[in-house]
């Protein structure tokens, strides 16, 4: 079976952008970066599909990318779109003055969950 093979919860069919533009903080970059519901609750990456992957794997899967104009979404298979609450830094530095994690209210979390369980996400920054 190839990729068509209406396994939609492949990364390399569907994409989830999520607007970190224009909130309180500046959104960075990082190798590693986590998407939450309003609770609190991991929407991303999905800890039991990536429980036993290695992060340089996932990094390496392009399951991750930045972008920073409209014009750059073109084109990104089965786009489903989110603009982040807020962001936050990272679990593993919760003090950092670099916020790399993105909370989604519940109606954004809700679209982000139903675009699929392992797609690719891409950030749309400054």
């Amino acid at each position: 079976a190839g990729a068509a093979a209406g396994n939609e919860t492949r990364g390399s069919l569907c994409t989830v952008a999520i607007d970190v533009r224009g909130l309180d903080r500046r959104f960075e970059r990082d190798l590693t970066t986590f998407v939450y519901d309003p609770g609190g609750n991991q929407l991303w990456p999905d800890s039991e599909l990536v429980k036993e992957v290695s992060s340089r794997l996932v990094n390496e899967g392009n399951l991750q990318s930045y972008v920073t104009s409209e014009a750059q979404l073109a084109g990104l298979p089965n786009l489903t779109r989110v603009k982040a609450l807020k962001v936050q830094p990272s679990k593993f530095s919760p003090n950092s003055p670099y916020f790399t994690d993105a909370v989604l209210d519940s109606v954004a979390a809700a679209r982000f969950r139903s675009a699929g369980t392992a797609c690719r996400l891409v950030y749309l920054k400054d």
